[in-house]
């Protein structure tokens, strides 16, 4: 597979940042007060990171990047510690 064929789906600190609030349940708001910027810089991100996954919705993104984790990444490819997809350890949830 040629360079050029492979999708960039890294996404910038900003992007990882909104789509792992969204993904806990986050509304655009809240995460843009959690993150101090303004709903629409949200709304910004979030259309950028379907941009860079090719798809239409919120959901389809969710499951894009939830494929993406699961699937072995090409060489060169590998994700970053704390990017979506990865396991946050830090993050973890004790049940009671």
């Amino acid at each position: 597979m040629s360079e050029a064929s492979v999708p960039d789906f890294i996404l910038t600190p900003r992007e990882d940042a909104v789509v792992r609030l969204l993904a806990r349940g986050y509304t655009d708001a809240r995460a843009a007060r959690e993150l101090h910027i303004s709903e629409r810089s949200v709304s910004n991100l979030v259309r950028s990171t379907m941009d860079k996954l090719g798809v239409d919705n919120r959901f389809q993104m969710g499951v894009a990047l939830g494929l993406l984790s699961a699937v072995p990444m090409p060489p060169g490819m590998v994700p970053q510690p704390g990017r979506v997809g990865g396991a946050d350890p830090a993050r973890r949830e004790v049940s009671s």
